[in-house]
Parts: structure tokens; sequence; C-alpha cells
């Protein structure tokens, strides 16, 4: 009976994980979808590429705690992982005096059709701009796409920073039928 119990408990579980999220598609170009998953308390914008500018995509918490800004370009090149450490590792040296850290720690995240690597700062300045004081930046690649992003931060650690990269790791693009 506990066995059965248990099983009910994960599968309702798995449920609401499935209705938490809603699944938003975006028209990237006129052969290719965006799709992305994210929670109802993270805000999604899309801008499509017009003008020679790449398309991006903003997400945002409710509470305005945590906004990543995203830059989606097409690539015919496909960076290693080392080519995208590297040019975090410049991107982040450029704001080491501006920074509590003292080093720059990547980190990969795996995602459904990207691999993103990033890294977290904290800003040295008692007062910083906009009330953020916490930055993530990073990069991520898929066959024929690559994105950079910036998230903004209230705070270190907490539910909005998470919903977002976690609807990060959903995103997905593909081509239209």
């Amino acid at each position: 009976m506990k066995i059965f119990a248990l099983i009910c408990w994960l599968m309702a579980g798995n449920v609401w994980f499935a209705t938490g999220a809603e699944v938003k598609r975006f028209e990237l170009n006129a052969e290719e979808t965006l799709t992305i998953a994210a929670p109802q308390a993270i805000r999604m914008q899309f801008g499509p590429a017009e003008g020679g500018q790449p398309a991006h995509l903003i997400l945002s918490d409710t509470n305005k705690v945590s906004e990543m800004r995203m830059v989606l370009a097409k690539s015919l090149t496909k960076l290693s992982d080392d080519q995208m450490k590297n040019q975090l590792l410049a991107a982040g040296q450029r704001l080491m005096s501006a920074v509590v850290e003292k080093e720059i720690k990547v980190q990969e995240m795996k995602g459904s059709a990207f691999t993103y690597f990033y890294f977290e700062l904290t800003d040295s300045r008692p007062d910083p701009l906009q009330g953020s004081r916490y930055v993530l930046q990073g990069l991520g690649r898929s066959p024929g796409y690559t994105c950079e992003f910036v998230m903004l931060m209230n705070q270190k650690n907490g539910d909005a920073k998470e919903q977002i990269l976690n609807s990060l790791r959903s995103l997905n693009i593909r081509a239209k039928k």
C-alpha cells in the first residue's frame, strides 16, 4: 500500500510540474520556431530578428527580482566548449574591478537543445545601479544558433533565478512543419 501511495504522490507531482509550466512558441524566422517552457511567475517578451538585429528574449519574474536578457543569433560556426569558456572569461575579466569575487568560476548547464556556460558575480558597490547587486552572464550554443545572456538579480539565490535558469534549459529551436 505504501508503494502505491508513493507512486500516486509522484504522479501527482509530475502532473503539477507539467501544468505549472507554460510552453510558449515564437517565430524566429520563416523557417524556425523557438519554444520555451516557463512557470506562470515568469514573464516572457520576444523580439524577432529585424533590420539586421538578432532575435531577443527577455525573461523576468513578476516581483522584478531577476531579469534575463538574451540575444539569439544564427551561427555558421560551432563554438567549442573551450572557445565559449574563453569568451566568458574575457568578458568577466572586464568586470573584475567592480566585483567582490577574486576569480571567475565558469559553470556548465545542459539544456534540451542548447549547452550553456555562465558565471556569476557580485557588484562591490554598496548601492548598485537599479538595485541589482548580482549578475549572471553566459553563452549558449545549439546546432545553427548561439545565444548570449545576462541576468541581473537583487538576490543571489532564489526561486526566480532557478525558475529562469530552468526555463532556459527548455529552450529549443525547431524547423516549422
